[in-house]
C-alpha cells in the first residue's frame, strides 16, 4: 500500500473514532419540588455501539434516580410470550384477510418484497400493521441498528444489574391496543411507507437518528410527530397522544413522591404539544430541559 494510502486510511480512522467518541446530545428534562425530582428522557429504541458512552448528564440522571421507570416493566419485555401476544393481536378477528383489505398496487409490493404472492398469502391472518411494523425494525436492523443497544434496553439491563428498583407506565396489552387499534386505510398507508424503496426508508430513518444525537427537537418533531399527526392521525392519537394522557397523572404522583425517578420512553412521547413535557407545562410545573455535559 503507498504511503499516502496508509495515512489516509489512519486519517479515516481517526476521524471515525473522535466521532464515535462524542456522546449523543440527550432529550433530558427535569421537574422538582422540594424533596424529589424526575427526570424524563427521551429514547431512542434501536441504537449503535458508537452511541456509548452516554452524555454524563444522563449517567447523573441515572445516579440520583431511585426509581427507573420505562414504557413496560423490564419483566414484561423479557416474557418469553410476549411475541405470542402480539402474533394474537395483530390477526383479523372480522373473517377479512391481508389480500381482501389490501388495494392492488400495495398487494404487488408486497409480493414482490415477500418473493411472491403464495408469501402473502401465507400472510392472509394478519392485518397491515404488523407486516408495517416488522418490516420497519427488519430494515433498521440492516442499517446496522440493533434493539438490544436501545437506550430503554440499555438501562433496563444496568437497573437490573445494579438492583435498583423498576417499573413501567403501562401493560402489553395496553401497547398492542394501540397499535391494533389503527383504522385499516391508516395501516395499509403505513405498509405501503414501509415498502418504498430501502434506500429512501434508510436516508429518512438517518435523518431522525442524527436528529436524535444531536438533541434537535425541532427535527425530530418534524419527522416523527408531525408526520404522524398528518398522514395517520388516528394512529397518533392511539399511540401518542392518549398513552401521554394516561403517563401524566403516573409523573405527576412521582413527583408527590420523597423519591426521584427517571423516567425513559420514546423521545416522541415527550416533544409536541401533546407530548409529556408540554402537558405538565400546562399543569403549572416547571420543566427543564437539561442540558449537556460532554
Amino acid at each position: 500500500m503507498r504511503t499516502w494510502g496508509v495515512l489516509g486510511l489512519l486519517g479515516l480512522l481517526l476521524t471515525s473514532c473522535l466521532a464515535m467518541a462524542k456522546p449523543p446530545v440527550p432529550l433530558l428534562w427535569k421537574l422538582s419540588d422540594a424533596d424529589s425530582s424526575v427526570y424524563l428522557l427521551g429514547s431512542f429504541h434501536m441504537l449503535k455501539a458508537q452511541d456509548y458512552p452516554l452524555d454524563t448528564s444522563v449517567e447523573a440522571a441515572y445516579a440520583d434516580a431511585e426509581v427507573i421507570v420505562f414504557e413496560l416493566p423490564p419483566e414484561a419485555m423479557q416474557d418469553p410470550g410476549v411475541q405470542g401476544k402480539f402474533l394474537q393481536a395483530a390477526k383479523f378477528s372480522d373473517g377479512r384477510t391481508l389480500r381482501e383489505v389490501l388495494p392492488d398496487d400495495i398487494e404487488q409490493k408486497l409480493a414482490a418484497f415477500m418473493g411472491g404472492e403464495a408469501a402473502v398469502a401465507s400472510s392472509d391472518a394478519l392485518q397491515p400493521w404488523y407486516l408495517a411494523l416488522n418490516m420497519s425494525v427488519m430494515m433498521v436492523v440492516q442499517a446496522g441498528f440493533d434493539p438490544t443497544l436501545g437506550l430503554d434496553m440499555h438501562f433496563m439491563q444496568r437497573a437490573q444489574a445494579d438492583g435498583r428498583s423498576t417499573r413501567g407506565l403501562e401493560t402489553i396489552d395496553d401497547q398492542l391496543a394501540a397499535l391494533a387499534g389503527a383504522p385499516m386505510d391508516e395501516q395499509i398507508y403505513s405498509l405501503g411507507e414501509a415498502l418504498k424503496p430501502a434506500a429512501e426508508m434508510r436516508a429518512k430513518f438517518d435523518t431522525l437518528y442524527e436528529a436524535w444525537r444531536a438533541g434537535d427537537t425541532r427535527t425530530v418533531e418534524a419527522e416523527m410527530v408531525r408526520e404522524m399527526t398528518e398522514q395517520t392521525p388516528v394512529s397518533a392519537r392511539l399511540l401518542a397522544d392518549e398513552r401521554n394522557l394516561k403517563w401524566l397523572p403516573q409523573v405527576q404522583t412521582m413527583l408527590a413522591t420523597d423519591q426521584n425517578h427517571l423516567v425513559i420512553v420514546g423521545a416522541l412521547h415527550l416533544l409536541g404539544d401533546s407530548g409529556v413535557v408540554a402537558l405538565l407545562q400546562k399543569q403549572g410545573i416547571t420543566v427543564d430541559r437539561v442540558q449537556a455535559i460532554d
